[in-house]
């Protein structure tokens, strides 16, 4: 090997260590609410849809940092900058003015909780306005029902947490509790005790599907670019079914985790 090829061989090595550490550093703090089983600190994978983000963007190569604060937090600090972004929010028009909203990763079917033996019927969410309706701070419960709520329509009395409105309905200090219909049972069963439990239901109607997508804050100047590689990451992983597969087998594991 003649000196001119090994100096070029070398530089060419120099060359892709430095390009290395930028590609291999690339990553992204994202924040982390309690909504199990989709998410949480505890569970296995920290969570159904958390597992699933997390491999999304580790299709495209960057790393998910994650960081587990209040739920009302949870989407307001990214909305100020203050996180690069978040996961599980469906879309509402005052968030996208200051976040990006990538594909829809999965869906939540929101149904209500009520007591035992009451009955609640309805047809539309105006036939509601007689009842008090619990609701948690930060989350959002679709356009339909925001609107009915700020024009007073709605009875809605806010709490801080999930646990914290399913025992006020447990104390009649409620009615009904608008929740995904796999959550509601899942905290009811992991954070009440049996005989609490048996005194709740959720009605089988879904009142509004909700798509759930990663947001990333409109200060992030690569915002745009990390949303479409996200996009990219997902549709692999959907495509190859590793997507359905690690549902499965995430949501066995939460599942034997809360008998």
């Amino acid at each position: 090997m003649n000196t001119a090829h090994l100096f070029r061989c070398m530089a060419g090595l120099l060359a892709w260590l430095v390009i290395l550490p930028v590609w291999a550093a690339q990553s992204i703090t994202l924040t982390l609410q309690e909504y199990p089983p989709f998410m949480g600190k505890d569970l296995p994978y920290q969570g159904l849809l958390t597992r699933v983000v997390v491999a999304a963007f580790a299709q495209q190569h960057i790393a998910v940092k994650l960081e587990s604060v209040p739920n009302n937090r949870a989407i307001e600090a990214p909305r100020r900058g203050l996180y690069d972004g978040s996961f599980g929010w469906a879309r509402s028009p005052e968030r996208e003015k200051d976040l990006f909203y990538t594909e829809s990763v999965m869906a939540l079917r929101m149904v209500f909780c009520q007591r035992k033996g009451e009955s609640y019927p309805w047809q539309t969410l105006e036939e509601l306005a007689p009842y008090r309706i619990g609701a948690t701070s930060g989350n959002y419960y679709s356009d339909d029902f925001t609107n009915l709520q700020k024009s007073g329509v709605l009875q809605v009395d806010f709490a801080g947490s999930d646990v914290a409105n399913l025992r006020k309905l447990l104390g009649k200090r409620i009615d009904l509790f608008p929740i995904d219909a796999e959550v509601g049972p899942y905290l009811m069963a992991t954070n009440l005790a049996p005989e609490e439990t048996t005194q709740l239901s959720c009605q089988d109607k879904a009142y509004w599907t909700a798509p759930l997508h990663v947001v990333i804050s409109r200060q992030r100047q690569d915002g745009g670019q990390l949303v479409q590689q996200f996009n990219t990451g997902l549709a692999k992983l959907k495509q190859s079914g590793e997507f359905a597969r690690m549902l499965d087998e995430t949501r066995r594991q939460i599942n034997q985790q809360a008998q």
